[in-house]
């Protein structure tokens, strides 16, 4: 079955819409043929369903559109369900585009969702990682106040506190430049 979007478009929404979680998985395994733009719309769409294994699924295909998707799922992050904006968040840690800190450091410290604050402190640990030295000039550049940057460090230092000598050492050094 390849899709056609526009031929197909009130069908997709239908099934995108009802509770038949094995349809919804053949729309999401065969979206390979419909245009890309169509396809982040239906992946983004696809984050506010109810099921965890279809926003799981979908956050992961949009983590390889990359960097320039970033913006979407930031603003997902400040409106919507609880599911959505952890959704946004694991593709946003898949993604690793340092754009993101400010926006997942963000959640982290005003969610009040558990989820939502697991998912930002997983996407933070992701970008961190990935680029410590760069992680950590975004996060002197945020200049938080103490309480907050503390906040973001623990749960760096609660998951790998190798990762966090490192990026405390290189925020102690921008502090002084």
């Amino acid at each position: 079955m390849r899709i056609k979007l526009k031929q197909d478009k009130d069908a997709i929404l239908r099934i995108l819409k009802s509770d038949d979680i094995a349809k919804k998985l053949k729309v999401l395994d065969r979206l390979d043929g419909v245009d890309e733009k169509d396809t982040i719309k239906i992946l983004i769409k696809m984050l506010d369903d109810k099921s965890w294994c279809m926003r799981e699924k979908a956050a992961h295909k949009l983590a390889d559109y990359g960097p320039r998707i970033s913006g979407r799922l930031q603003r997902l992050l400040k409106k919507g369900y609880w599911y959505t904006r952890a959704s946004a968040c694991l593709a946003l840690g898949q993604i690793a585009d340092l754009r993101s800190v400010d926006a997942i450091v963000t959640t982290l410290l005003k969610d009040e969702n558990p989820t939502v604050i697991k998912e930002a402190s997983n996407a933070l640990l992701n970008l961190a990682r990935k680029k410590p030295e760069k992680f950590a000039a975004r996060l002197a550049d945020m200049e938080l106040h103490t309480s907050k940057l503390r906040t973001v460090m623990f749960v760096i230092e609660r998951a790998d506190i190798e990762l966090y000598d490192k990026i405390r050492t290189q925020l102690i050094d921008e502090r002084e430049v």
